[in-house]
């Protein structure tokens, strides 16, 4: 077994908070095309019903766990999930 030296931990560590920080942003422009633009053609209300559903187990699970990864990145995707499931609805 391949003993992982700490500074290689710490890299996959900043990179992987970042990512979390990054993957739900990238979910922005898509909510704005369903609130903003009114635009819903192609657009599962069943998965991302499920994304939100996930994503706030996630989210609870990160918070209860004290794991900042997790609520760093779960937390805003709910919110945006949130956001886009309000939508979809609304449309």
């Amino acid at each position: 077994m391949k003993v992982v030296k700490k500074h290689e931990n710490k890299t996959l560590d900043q990179l992987t908070f970042v990512t979390g920080i990054l993957l739900p942003l990238l979910t922005i422009p898509q909510a704005y095309t369903i609130v903003v633009d009114k635009q819903t053609a192609g657009v599962s209300l069943l998965t991302w019903t499920f994304y939100l559903f996930a994503s706030t187990l996630f989210a609870v699970f990160g918070i209860i766990h004290k794991q900042r990864l997790l609520i760093v990145t779960y937390v805003p995707f709910t919110i945006i999930e949130l956001i886009i499931v309000v939508g979809l609805l609304l449309n």
